[in-house]
């Protein structure tokens, strides 16, 4: 009654804005002949678990939760080369689009690497727009397929291999944890690799 947890395909806005004439929200309050509201974002070409909800008093309790960093999210990306460190909590000051410094607390840990390609688990303690993709960069293993903040990569015909993998969160006194099926061109690539997928217990 209060909530939809979906899994985002990438390619779709959440919301439309300038140039975005149709969105993941018209879509699906189409199909559930419902007002919903969005109460936090994935960028465009990101797959994976949304959080959606159906009425107004649900959407200023997760906008709470949100606020008091208690919805826990856990991203996998597979990016193009390797982390100087395995693990770490990276703080980063980023710009924003109106050229303000944002602060950024970023976890991470590199599940598994071969052949100059890392497969990293990321939970971000902020949500900054672009947030993990600088970050990626900014480690020097920018994330493949994303054509933005990995130019020169020799995988760009490839769509971004960023996907919010698990939410974790309590609401209206219930536990509730989700883990996202992902994509099959995100899959084929990490078999094609011989890269070792995430296992839940990592999480």
């Amino acid at each position: 009654d209060d909530l939809i947890v979906i899994n985002k395909i990438d390619g779709y806005s959440v919301q439309r804005g300038s140039k975005v004439f149709i969105s993941l929200k018209d879509i699906y309050e189409n199909v559930i002949e419902h007002k919903l509201y969005i109460v936090h974002r994935l960028d465009k070409d990101t797959s994976g678990l949304l959080i959606i909800a159906k009425n107004r008093s649900s959407a200023k309790g997760f906008g709470n939760l949100f606020k008091l960093r208690l919805i826990n999210k856990t991203y996998i990306a597979v990016c193009e080369g390797i982390p100087r460190l395995k693990e770490s909590n990276l703080n980063l000051d980023i710009k924003n689009k109106f050229n303000k410094i944002e602060k950024t607390n970023t976890f991470y840990r590199v599940l598994h690497n071969l052949n100059g390609i890392s497969l990293i688990l990321f939970k971000p303690m902020t949500g900054k727009t672009h947030q993990l993709r600088i970050v990626s960069k900014n480690l020097t293993c920018p994330i493949i397929g994303d054509n933005k903040y990995n130019n020169q990569s020799k995988y760009n015909t490839e769509i971004l291999k960023l996907n919010a993998h698990i939410l974790n969160f309590s609401f209206n006194n219930e536990d509730y944890e989700f883990f996202s099926e992902l994509p099959d061109d995100f899959k084929n690539f990490i078999k094609k690799n011989k890269l070792k997928y995430l296992k839940r217990n990592n999480n």
